[in-house]
């Protein structure tokens, strides 16, 4: 066999370009070469005016950085914090039928309350992973769940918010809540920003009492996960989460012995929905906003 020899001029060609290779500084671990360089060029969105008009949301979740930024220099220093949650609603409710609530009674309390923003709604809420056996009732252990709620607060306290308030709408969410807001709360007494439960929110029996009283419903109890109060509102908010096209197909059209499917059902809810944003304003308002 022949040895291979390589004219001088390449062999002069190949070690520069090792020696070149060798003294090229490694990039930094973790970043890449032009990426690098564009973050080290990044524009301070802190002192950035915003070149855009701000959309019209209270959601946190939905809003730029630039708009959450302005929001809070503008006053909207509340931040809300609730707590949905997945579970067996009857057969035709969706099993997230809680925090569906959630989101457009958090948008009514916070545009009512006016210096108020909703974070992003907690639609896992505690319970016993091992014995969750419904379909769809999907859960964390309260210890995970109080850790998730202090770390949201944590993170909306250091962003800038003064007032931070929690809510549930799951019975089961609402012992952990209360217990780890009034911890976060004692912590906080000295730092300038109050976190607090607002147990109003979660009034079912005032709720109830309305329906009856206002609403003039008197339900018959069907044995199911469900009720007018819970059914009502989903007609307002989206009437698929309530299967309101398949109930009139399939003729099914009453919860508890009380029609659903009319003109009335879809106004009741509203003013369920308002009655408790009404309720949980004024609870707000007492802590201080």
């Amino acid at each position: 066999m022949k040895k291979l020899i390589l004219p001088a001029i390449v062999l002069t060609a190949l070690l520069a370009s090792f020696t070149a290779l060798a003294q090229t500084p490694a990039a930094p671990r973790g970043q890449r070469g032009a990426a690098a360089a564009n973050r080290a060029l990044r524009i301070d969105m802190n002192t950035m005016v915003n070149p855009i008009e701000a959309v019209d949301t209270v959601w946190i979740e939905d809003m730029t950085q630039l708009e959450i930024r302005d929001a809070l220099r503008a006053g909207k220093t509340t931040a809300l914090i609730f707590a949905g949650g997945m579970e067996n609603n009857g057969p035709y409710i969706v099993v997230d039928q809680h925090g569906s609530l959630v989101r457009a009674q958090c948008d009514q309390i916070a545009r009512k309350l006016g210096t108020a923003l909703c974070a992003p709604i907690m639609h896992i809420t505690p319970g016993d992973p091992e014995k969750s056996a419904n379909p769809g009732s999907i859960v964390m252990t309260p210890d995970v769940f109080k850790s998730v709620v202090a770390n949201v607060a944590t993170s909306l306290k250091t962003q800038g918010f003064k007032y931070i308030y929690t809510m549930v709408d799951h019975g089961s969410a609402a012992g952990p809540m209360a217990d780890i807001s009034k911890t976060l709360g004692e912590q906080w007494k000295d730092s300038g920003v109050r976190l607090a439960y607002v147990k109003e929110y979660y009034n079912n029996a005032a709720i109830e009492q309305f329906v009856k009283d206002v609403l003039k419903v008197d339900e018959k109890n069907e044995g199911f996960h469900d009720d007018y109060f819970a059914t009502a509102p989903q007609l307002a908010i989206d009437p698929l989460s309530a299967r309101i096209p398949q109930r009139i197909k399939a003729g099914i059209t009453k919860m508890n012995g009380t029609e659903v499917t009319g003109q009335k059902g879809i106004e009741d809810g509203k003013k369920i929905m308002a009655f408790r944003t009404d309720m949980t304003v004024k609870a707000i308002l007492a802590l201080g906003k």
